[in-house]
């Protein structure tokens, strides 16, 4: 399953004109700037199933623009638990898990509970000592990291 919600604001902020070609998706304006306000006809929609079939429309449209966009393929992720050539992002909840303390995602299913980035960066700070030299050795290697 696909967030809809952290998708849409994962492509407004990390995609050039994101907001601009979310706009000119097929869909009710209110659907995707206020995802949480529901008009009657929106109600209806979700009775009779129209809804689903256009919100499957926008999201069909967010996955092929992000799969087609050289930036946007920049912006995911390579499991480094794996190292499948396959391109992750945080929006893919179904497989993906996302570190909530560096941001670095995986795959699910490779996972295990600890975050090698994480262990890295702790592992760095360790070896510093936590001396002001050694932090700012830390910072600069944790940059160098999030650049990954």
């Amino acid at each position: 399953g696909i967030n809809a919600e952290y998708g849409k604001q994962w492509y407004q902020r990390r995609v050039r004109n994101g907001s601009v070609l979310l706009e000119e998706m097929p869909l009710r304006g209110h659907v995707v700037s206020e995802p949480q306000l529901f008009s009657l006809q929106d109600l209806s929609g979700i009775k009779d199933r129209s809804l689903i079939s256009e919100m499957r429309l926008l999201v069909t449209g967010w996955l092929q623009h992000v799969d087609n966009c050289g930036l946007c393929k920049g912006k995911g992720f390579i499991c480094e638990l794996c190292a499948r050539s396959e391109i992750i992002y945080p929006f893919q909840l179904d497989t993906a898990f996302q570190c909530q303390m560096c941001w670095t995602c995986f795959h699910k299913t490779c996972y295990t509970g600890t975050c090698p980035k994480c262990a890295r960066i702790r592992s760095r700070r360790t070896m510093s000592g936590g001396s002001e030299k050694g932090e700012d050795a830390s910072k600069k290697e944790e940059e160098e990291d999030s650049k990954e």
